[in-house]
Formats: structure tokens, C-alpha cells, sequence
């Protein structure tokens, strides 16, 4: 397929139930301000008769969760709207698919492989099947909620990129139960679509009577009926309460419903400017976007810690987090706020800016756009032909070898793939092939696959004899470096790793991270065990345009590093900040460099590598200097009368840089030279033109106190099925065969039968 004429054009395809109803009101807003795309809408339907027929509860089993109602009430609603996606892609004009969510075409894998497909969804049927409001698990619920992902897996799996809103539902994707790569699911609270985003909030009188609010279609399921009893016992006679609800109650004084606000429908933002705290004390949520939208209004919300709400509630900052089982705690959280209209106004603003911040649906919807057009793109690249079907498999010629020497033409084959397709210097030859010549051992065992005569995969590996086998490495491996394959695409990705299986190919690759796509393919792909173990914690910087160190870190802490630059001035000489980019500057500030790490090395009480000097020299100048070459290389110096005290080296991939090796001299440890280094960098990232600073393997104090994110490496020891005796030689300790993800192999064929017609 060819990605359309601008503007691209999306089918986004929705469920259509409760708060999903709300979800895609705001998505028609949004794109109806929006001329660089179109989008089209299918929303789900009433079944009918017969659906609502096949999709009832049966008599005496579902008093035991034992009819399976909800999944059949899942698949009867699919098969309803898989007919009418086929029309509609039949059609043509459509470039790539939003599903919202994966329940919404249970069975139609086959139909979302044939276009560009990503998928968000709020919760897993794993999650799901516990917090139905209208059914009580029993004994036989989990087990029966085992048949979910058979179901929904083919779907996510369909898919180019699947958001997830909720860390839980992050981890329940990548469990044993739907076992989704990585790299394939990426966390995005997908937020609400507010005018007090752009619009000042609402004036409440902090003097007045205050309002409670609250938003539930059921009194019973959402916890209103606790708060109507509440307030008629406690609060008749100090606040009001509006109850917006499908419900009918008779009319009291200070109590109002209103029960005909339909989804998506403007006049909730009037509602919410009435009022002055929200109290949602439901305990079957998730991840209510009335929560959100009344954060957006600037109150104060009262809700129950289940699912993503924690993360969206900061218990006494934007509100109270208390348990709604009890009634107790939801008074008393009730009866502080409505005692103290400060504390009402601090809370609800800090709300308000939470929301504005991290809930927004506008910036969330840029994110979808932008992975639609990338899996679009994608497909209709001549690269991912292949892959997704638009050329004929058979006429590409594909290649598998492992290489012993590396010949220039390759060298320069493999250059021109880490430029397009790198993320890491560990995976550019500058650093591996350096690192083999100067300091490896063992073989020489390049992994290539070529497609029609280009070099579109590379894993960069050696070969040494342990224990009368032959394991393969990581070039480069032991110096604090993060790992990674080169692949053009997924398709060439999983060609080349079928290529190691049938060489019988054992592989034991450290600092691996744990969301790495070689992982993915390792651990979803046929014929592999696979045994990953968690070691190491990464820090990062991410630096936003614009930021600064201020972005960072306490006025307190940066006040502390400017004062220890004065006293080292006044009694050292002038503190300065420098940088190296290129082969000349390196080569003239080498001599200070080696002085500095020396230094540093004769203070080391825990004997770490010096990277620069003694059996390291060769090595580490040929490095930099070749990275250098390449305007990769980026130095960051710390001088005291002008003498060099700290240097940190870095090494760029576009806009992010990882900083491999940081020394200085300990005789100006007061100086803090780390975080001088640090703070250095981002107040200058943009001038420097970083944009995201990996601090790599440790965690030290300094790494720590700066960094704003984190991600985790690993060891993976992967072997052929037919070789896994191996494994246990490999690592040096007793292999748990199975596993989560060996134990889905070895269910494998029976689950094709159960979905091969879904397929």
C-alpha cells in the first residue's frame, strides 16, 4: 500500500460503552479543529435481539461467574463491528486503524494485519473480569478468565504499537498471559479533552456554601449511595450535593440530580464549575475520566486507591486517597474539605495543573496520530515490503551469515546501517570492532543479514569455548555498555535471529534492555529458550526544549553547587565549563585527560577500570578519536584555573547522548564535579542540541539525584530448543526450564487450534 495524499485519513474504531463513549466525543472535537488529518468514526451498536440473546446471563451459572457472559457479550459485539470495518477498508482510502479497544474486534487479527493498526486500551480481560461492575467473582473466575487472551491476542499482536493507560495494564501485557514485546507497548495515560486547558477556571466564593459533586451512572456500582447517606447523616447542613446519575430520587433541600447529561455533552463543565470538591468513592474503577475532569475544574477530588487512580489522585496534594469500603474514611476526608475552603482551593488548583500537564487528550491524541502515520509509513516502505505483504516474499533474496573477519566492504555496510538505524555507539563499529582488535578474545562472529544484496541486520557478536561449549557475546561487552541488534525493520529482525537458531547459535548478552526489540523477537519468536534476568537500573535526563537544570533540581541544591564554585574560585582560581567535539580538540586535551583519570585511579578505593590508560590506552583513543571522525563525540570538561579536575565522556546518537565515563581529580572532590557536570549540561543541552541524557549502567548518588527517568538492562541467555541442554553450562547455574514464556510454547499448538479460525 501507498500511505494517501495528504492528509492521511484514520478509521478509528470504538467500543462505544461508557466512559469509551465519552473518550471518543472528545477525539470528534479534536479532529474537528484539525486539517492535517481526517478521521472517520465506527462506533459500536446495539447488538439487536439475537445479540442481546447470545450474550445473556444463563440462569444458576452466572450466579458462579461460570456462563462466560462477559466474553461472550465481548465477541458477539466484535463480530457485529468486524462486519462493518470490512465494508469499509473494502471501500479503500483508509491508512492505518485506531482501536479503542482490543475488545472491540476479538477475532479479526487476520482483518487488522492487512492494514497499519494501533490499538489503545484501558485494561486487559486478565484485569477486567475483577472489576465488572454488575458481576461478583467467585472461585471459578480466574480460571475461566484464562480464555480471555486466547482471544484478544491475536488482535494485540495485529497491532504496530499498543498504548496502554495504565501501568497495570502495561505489566499485564507483557505477562505470561499475553506476552506482547516490549518495544510494542508503550504507556500513555490517555487524558481528557478540557476548555479550562486553554480557559481560566471557574471563581468559586471560598465563603460560600460548598458544593459536592458527584459522577456515576449507578448510585449503587459508583459508591453514591455511601455518599447520599453520608451527607443526609453528617453534611445536610453545611454543603449541598449534586448527584449526576441515570438514577430518579425524590427532591430534598440541598440536594440536586441530574440525570440527563448525555456523554460527551458541554454542560458538564457548567455542572463542575457549580461545585467546589468531587467525591467519587467507587471501588470497581480503573481509570474514571471523571476523576480527570473534575481535576481539570480545579476541585479537590475524594476516591478510592484501585487501578491508575493513585496515579492520578496525589493523596494531600490534589486530593485524598481513602478507602470507600468505609464509611469512616470518606467522611472524614468529606468533613476536611468542606471545614477548610484554602485547603479546597490549594488542592483543587495543584489538581488542575496535574491534569493540564499529564491528562490532556490533545497532546495524548498527537501521540496516536503520530503512530499511525509511522505504521503507516512503515507498510508502505520498500524496506518493510516484505514484512507487511506488498512485495512477493519469494523474489527477495535473503542472506544469513556469521562472519570471522570483517572485510571494508562490510565495515562500510555496517556504518551506514548503525547511522540509519543505531540507538546506542555500543552497536556503531568505532566502538566494537575497536574494542575486538584491541581487547577481545575468542573468535570474531558478526551475525549479517543481507536482502537483495543490502546489509539489513547486524548483530555484533564474538565466540569463546566456556566449559566445552561455544557461547556467543556481545563485542564490547564489560564496559558498561547497553546492547543492542541492528535491524532495518522488524521483519529483517526476525529473519536474522531465525538465522542464529538454525546456526545453533548459544547466546549470552549482557546489559540488554528489558524493553529491547533482539529480547522481543527472542522471546516471542519459535524455537528459542529464553532466560532474561534483571541486573541493572539506568538512569536518564530527559531535557525538553526550553528546560534547565532549574527543571531538575531544587533552588536549594543549585544555590549548594554555585556556593562550592565560589569557594573553589576563592581559593583555586576561576571554576570553567568546557567542550570537545572534534578529533583536533581531543587530540590537543588528551595529555590532561590521562592526567585526570590517573589521578582518580591512584584514589580508587573500589578498583574501577580506568577505560583510558594502561592495558585500556589503545583502545580508548582510537574510540574517541574515530567517534570524533563522525561528530559523535562529545566531551564535557570541568577546569579550576584553568587546570582540568572532571571530564565526561559522551558519545551522540541524534539527539541523545550516553555518558559512558565520567573522572576527576579527587583533590577536588568539594566541588561536587558530577553534579557541576550535570547541571552544566542541562542549561546547555540545547545549544549542545541534547535532548536526552542516558547515564548508563549505576546508580550512583549523583546519577540518581538528577535523573527524571529510568529503564532497566539485563542478562539474556537465549539457545535453540534442540541445544537447550546447554543453558545450564552457559550460565553457570541450574535453568528454570519453563518459565512464563516456555511455558506458552509448549501451549502453543493447542492454542492454534483454539484461534486458528480467528486467525
Amino acid at each position: 500500500m501507498s500511505l494517501s495524499p495528504s492528509p492521511p485519513r484514520f478509521l478509528f474504531i470504538n467500543e462505544n460503552i461508557g466512559g469509551h463513549r465519552t473518550v471518543h466525543a472528545s477525539f470528534r472535537r479534536i479532529f474537528a479543529g484539525r486539517d492535517d488529518v481526517e478521521v472517520e468514526f465506527i462506533d459500536g451498536q446495539d447488538p439487536g435481539l439475537i445479540g442481546r440473546l447470545l450474550r445473556a446471563p444463563v440462569p444458576l451459572l452466572a450466579s458462579w461467574d461460570l456462563d462466560l457472559q462477559p466474553l461472550r457479550g465481548q465477541l458477539v459485539h466484535s463480530w457485529n463491528m468486524r462486519r462493518r470495518v470490512r465494508r469499509r477498508l473494502a471501500e479503500g482510502g483508509i491508512d492505518a486503524v485506531h482501536l479503542y479497544t482490543q475488545n472491540t474486534m476479538l477475532g479479526g487479527a487476520r482483518l487488522l494485519r492487512q492494514i497499519p493498526t494501533v490499538i489503545t486500551t484501558d485494561s486487559t480481560g486478565r484485569l477486567n473480569v475483577f472489576s465488572i461492575p454488575y458481576r461478583t467473582p467467585t472461585r471459578f473466575t480466574a480460571a475461566l478468565s484464562k480464555l480471555n487472551p486466547i482471544f484478544e491476542r491475536p488482535v494485540l499482536k495485529s497491532a504496530a504499537k499498543v498504548f496502554a493507560n495504565t501501568r497495570k495494564v502495561v505489566d499485564s501485557l507483557h505477562s505470561e498471559d499475553y506476552l506482547m514485546p516490549p518495544g510494542r507497548v508503550e504507556h500513555l495515560e490517555l487524558g481528557i479533552h478540557s476548555p479550562y486547558f486553554t480557559q481560566p477556571l471557574p471563581t468559586r466564593d471560598e465563603a460560600g456554601r460548598p458544593t459536592i459533586v458527584f459522577l456515576g451512572t449507578s448510585l449503587e456500582r459508583k459508591g453514591g449511595n455511601l455518599l447520599l447517606e453520608i451527607w443526609r447523616e453528617e453534611l445536610r447542613e453545611k454543603a449541598d450535593l449534586t448527584l449526576v446519575t441515570l438514577e430518579e430520587l425524590p427532591a430534598e433541600p440541598g440536594l440536586r440530580v441530574i440525570n440527563d447529561l448525555k456523554p460527551g455533552e458541554g454542560r458538564l463543565w457548567e455542572i463542575l464549575a457549580e461545585a467546589d470538591l468531587m467525591c467519587f468513592p467507587s471501588t470497581i474503577d480503573q481509570a474514571p475520566n471523571v476523576i480527570l475532569e473534575a481535576m481539570a475544574a480545579g476541585l479537590p477530588v475524594i476516591a478510592h486507591p484501585n487501578g491508575a487512580i493513585p496515579e492520578m489522585v496525589l493523596e494531600g496534594e490534589t486530593g485524598y486517597l481513602v478507602d470507600c469500603h468505609q464509611r469512616e474514611p470518606v467522611a472524614a476526608a468529606l468533613h476536611r474539605l468542606i471545614d477548610d475552603p484554602q485547603l479546597r482551593t490549594r488542592l483543587g488548583r495543584a489538581g488542575h495543573e496535574r491534569a493540564r500537564e499529564r491528562y490532556n487528550l490533545s497532546d495524548s491524541t498527537e501521540v496516536i496520530v503520530q503512530a499511525l502515520i509511522d505504521a503507516a509509513q512503515q507498510e508502505a516502505s520498500p524496506e518493510t515490503a516484505a514484512m507487511t505483504g506488498n512485495a512477493n516474499p519469494s523474489k527477495v533474496a535473503k542472506h544469513f551469515e556469521i562472519h570471522g573477519t570483517l572485510s571494508p566492504r562490510l565495515r562500510m555496510e555496517w556504518e551506514e546501517l548503525a547511522a540509519r538505524r543505531g540507538t546506542r555507539f555500543s552497536s556503531r563499529p568505532a566502538y566494537a570492532w575497536t574494542w575486538f582488535e584491541t581487547l577481545g578474545k575468542g573468535e570474531l562472529a558478526l551475525a549479517t543479514l543481507h536482502r537483495d544484496g543490502r546489509l539489513v541486520a547486524l548483530l555484533p557478536l564474538h565466540s569463546r569455548r566456556r566449559l566445552g561449549i561455544t557461547v556467543h557475546r556481545l563485542l564490547g561487552h564489560g564496559l558498561g555498555t547497553i546492547g543492542e541488534a541492528l535491524a532495518a525493520d522488524a521483519e529483517a529482525l526476525k529473519d536474522l535471529v531465525a538465522g542464529l537458531r538454525q546456526q545453533g547459535v548459544l547466546l549470552e548478552l549482557t546489559h540488554v534492555p528489558e524493553d529491547s526489540p533482539l529480547l522481543a523477537e527472542l522471546l516471542v519468536g519459535d524455537g528459542w529458550m529464553v532466560d532474561y534476568q534483571r541486573d541493572e537500573t539506568c538512569p536518564v535526563m530527559m531535557l525538553p526544549e526550553g528546560s534547565t537544570a532549574q527543571d531538575l533540581r531544587s533552588k536549594k541544591t543549585l544555590k549548594r553547587l554555585r556556593v562550592s564554585r565560589d569557594a573553589i574560585s576563592r581559593d583555586h582560581g576561576p571554576v570553567e565549563f568546557g567542550v570537545i567535539r572534534t578529533p583536533a580538540g581531543l587530540a590537543a586535551c588528551w595529555p590532561e585527560i590521562i592526567a585526570v583519570t590517573k589521578a582518580a585511579r591512584e584514589a580508587d578505593e573500589e578498583n574501577k577500570l580506568n577505560l583510558l590508560a594502561g592495558e585500556y590506552s589503545e583502545f580508548g583513543r582510537r574510540f574517541l578519536g574515530e567517534e570524533a571522525e563522525s561528530g559523535n563525540l562529545l566531551l564535557l570538561l570541568l577546569r579550576v584555573d584553568r587546570k582540568l579536575v572532571a571530564v565526561e565522556v559522551q558519545l551522540r546518537t541524534g539527539q541523545r547522548e550516553e555518558a559512558w565515563y565520567i573522572r576527576y581529580d579527587p583533590a577536588f572532590a568539594k566541588l561536587a564535579p558530577g553534579h557541576q557536570l550535570l547541571e552544566f549540561l542541562a542549561d546547555n543541552h540545547d545549544e549542545l542540541g541534547v535532548y536526552e541524557s542516558d547515564q548508563m549502567i549505576g546508580t550512583s548518588s549523583y546519577k540518581m539525584d538528577w535523573q527524571n527517568a529510568t529503564y532497566e538492562v539485563g542478562t539474556v541467555c537465549a539457545s535453540p530448543r534442540e541445544h537447550s541442554w546447554q543453558l545450564p553450562l552457559a550460565r553457570g547455574i541450574r535453568f528454570a526450564s519453563a518459565g512464563a514464556h516456555q511455558q506458552y510454547r509448549e501451549i502453543q499448538p493447542k492454542l492454534a487450534t483454539l484461534t486458528g479460525k480467528l486467525r
